[in-house]
């Protein structure tokens, strides 16, 4: 049997390292003297003798394809890459059937066991979901993968970084699928099933940071009024009908409280006290006993949401919730009636909800929190106050998503300290 050349032998090994392969197969030709084509080994379109190249693991040999043809030399390379590939399925296969601590944990094992802990903890139904929706997509890519992705030690950062870079979607939905991924892998180093989390290894996509917009107070009211409106089969003004009121009180609640809309669809009656105050949670303080957080709703406000007629499938012991749909479920339809609310406030003050390009402005459930939360910054009340009163672990939170207000009202203070420097006769003006 020939040899191929050194020099060529050399470049191929060297090619293979660059590549970083443990198996691979090449078909090459060994061009006589007189082709024109001895310079390039991988030449198609001569008619000189076809050999392989086979690198095993350190290992390299060359035999004859006994063939001048290339497509059949490469379809004897290709033969033997799937005689590997057989191979090293069949290890996967054989290491997943024995015991996990000889060969480690199944990716699937893992992914049910991050789902009970999950449960465990009492973690919102909508947030069990994702994780359930990310993790899900997770293992239908490692049993696509050919040679299937058995085992959790097999989803190391190359792996998985290419798991990642076929994701889809905004730059804010693949962040949280990343952050998703990283707390899946801290709790498999939790159980030491891995040494290393290779999702934070992979630089992670910003989110993109909505703008906080609140209501003004116009859009507010004209949204109140829209509820007289909205349930009315003509064109009359009629807000006494249960779904009017129940969907006035509840815009109200949201702007008053601060409470998300799934907070505020599934409040319980036993939540709001004699002196009009509104339980919102209990603060972890350290080293210390949990407090209360409330938060003290207007007298009317409290009146109206004590007296909010029930619809025909509320439970006596919640405002509005019957108490046996889904959290994700309520927020649905109380969006679906603001949407109807939104579109009779548009038609009748289309001037409050359209931009002067004359695109609609944004108007969503969230905005009424914001507007809570806005009001109270410019009314003077300090960020940390209103970080408790929102529910934010952190200050820091409510600095990310308000800053632009805080910074307003600092500037309405400086003009109310000059105001009150021209009446105390100071000049407000640094001397040029």
């Amino acid at each position: 049997m020939l040899e191929v050349p050194v020099r060529q032998d050399k470049t191929l090994l060297s090619g293979i390292a660059r590549n970083g392969a443990s198996r691979t197969v090449a078909a090459y030709a060994r061009h006589k003297p007189e082709c024109p084509h001895k310079g390039n080994p991988y030449c198609r379109k001569c008619r000189c003798p076809k050999y392989l190249y086979i690198y095993s693991n350190g290992a390299s040999r060359q035999i004859s394809a006994k063939t001048r043809s290339w497509e059949k030399a490469e379809e004897q390379a290709q033969g033997i890459r799937e005689s590997f590939a057989s191979a090293q399925q069949l290890q996967y296969e054989m290491e997943a059937t024995t015991p996990a601590h000889s060969c480690g944990v199944e990716t699937t094992q893992a992914i049910d066991e991050f789902m009970q802990e999950i449960e465990r903890l009492n973690r919102e139904e909508s947030t069990r979901e994702k994780y359930k929706l990310t993790l899900g997509r997770l293992a239908i890519w490692c049993a696509a993968q050919s040679p299937r992705v058995f085992l959790l030690a097999q989803l190391n950062v190359p792996t998985l970084r290419r798991w990642v870079l076929s994701w889809t979607g905004a730059p804010t939905t693949r962040h949280n699928q990343h952050q998703r991924l990283i707390a899946f892998f801290y709790f498999c180093i939790g159980q030491g099933w891995i040494k290393e989390n290779p999702a934070k290894r992979i630089k992670n996509v910003p989110a993109e940071q909505d703008e906080t917009l609140p209501f003004a107070r116009e859009q507010y009211e004209a949204l109140l009024e829209a509820t007289y409106y909205y349930d009315s089969r003509g064109r009359e003004r009629n807000g006494d009908t249960t779904n009017s009121r129940r969907a006035r009180t509840y815009l109200k609640l949201l702007r008053w409280s601060g409470l998300r809309a799934g907070d505020a669809a599934c409040l319980a009656k036993t939540k709001l006290r004699d002196d009009d105050s509104l339980f919102l949670y209990q603060a972890k303080v350290k080293g210390k006993a949990s407090s209360p957080v409330y938060v003290l709703l207007p007298p009317d406000i409290a009146d109206e949401l004590r007296s909010v007629p029930p619809s025909s499938v509320t439970d006596p012991s919640y405002f509005f919730w019957s108490g046996r749909s889904k959290r994700k479920s309520e927020v649905s339809n109380w969006q679906k009636i603001f949407a109807k609310v939104l579109a009779a406030a548009r038609e009748r003050y289309p001037k409050l909800f359209l931009e002067r390009n004359g695109q609609p402005k944004p108007a969503h459930l969230h905005m009424l929190r914001d507007t809570f939360a806005v009001e109270y910054l410019l009314a003077g009340m300090p960020l940390e106050e209103v970080s408790r009163l929102l529910g934010h672990s952190s200050v820091l939170i409510t600095q990310k998503h308000y800053a632009p207000w805080v910074l307003q009202r600092q500037q309405r203070l400086a003009a109310s300290q000059r105001a009150a420097w021209a009446t105390m006769g100071i000049q407000g003006g640094r001397p040029q």
